[in-house]
């Protein structure tokens, strides 16, 4: 089965503890396949011993600036990208990989709930950081079949997306899935666990984060809880 993108994919590097036929897609945010989302790939792969796969939705695209991500994720169809993924999906489970996760960051997010509620053969956990799906996915349909969790900022100001209210909207709508986790971080803004320097920079620059602190080791406390929490979920329900 042909893929329609391309994929990166991420071993663990201690293969003494890789867990056998289970594979995490890994879910870009608006500014595409980047430095920082192969980093979060590779560091789940480490952490829980599971491959990662991330498929490139922009098909070679990446946004440098905030216009040129919005251009990027405004004209994504998520229909036509959810259709790919449920190939990829497939392609996945014909390899072998029979226990699929999905976790996305930002638009990525989202991405990862509307593949959890379509996807014919369920996926065994999604967790989305700070982002939620268009009205036209509808979380609800993921069944008992799918462990949720998700990660959001209690500073974020994506109005609808991942602020407080959307985070709380999503927890209400979450009522068929099984073990939902729904964190908040009460003084995060969107983007928190990005750590690099170019993340920084452009988290300062769209006002997610206070000018003034140096968030690597401002908010490193609470990335290694969330990334924690990432961790031993995707253990728990893939192993």
């Amino acid at each position: 089965m042909s893929l329609p993108f391309k994929i990166f994919t991420f071993e663990p590097k201690d293969t003494s503890k890789k867990i056998e036929g289970s594979a995490i897609i890994v879910l870009q945010e608006w500014w595409g396949i980047n430095e920082t989302i192969k980093n979060h790939a590779q560091r789940i792969a480490n952490n829980t011993g599971v491959k990662t796969v991330v498929p490139d939705l922009y098909k070679g695209k990446i946004g440098l600036t905030a216009e040129e991500a919005s251009h990027l994720m405004t004209n994504l169809d998520w229909n036509v990208a959810i259709g790919e993924l449920e190939t990829l999906a497939k392609t996945l489970n014909a390899e072998g990989y029979t226990k699929l996760g999905a976790i996305g960051f930002c638009m990525g997010g989202g991405l990862s709930l509307a593949l959890a509620s379509t996807l014919e053969k369920p996926l065994k956990a999604a967790i989305t950081c700070y982002g939620t799906t268009p009205d036209t996915f509808d979380v609800t349909k993921i069944t008992s079949a799918t462990a949720v969790q998700g990660h959001f900022g209690g500073k974020d100001a994506m109005e609808g997306f991942s602020d407080p209210a959307a985070a709380d909207k999503l927890e209400h709508n979450l009522k068929n899935a099984s073990d939902v986790n729904i964190y908040r971080y009460p003084e995060q803004g969107h983007a928190f666990l990005n750590d690099d320097d170019w993340s920084i920079e452009k988290r300062k620059e769209l006002g997610f984060v206070d000018k003034d602190i140096e968030p690597r080791s401002h908010e490193q406390a609470i990335r290694d809880e969330a990334w924690n929490r990432i961790y031993t979920y995707f253990i728990k329900h893939l192993a």
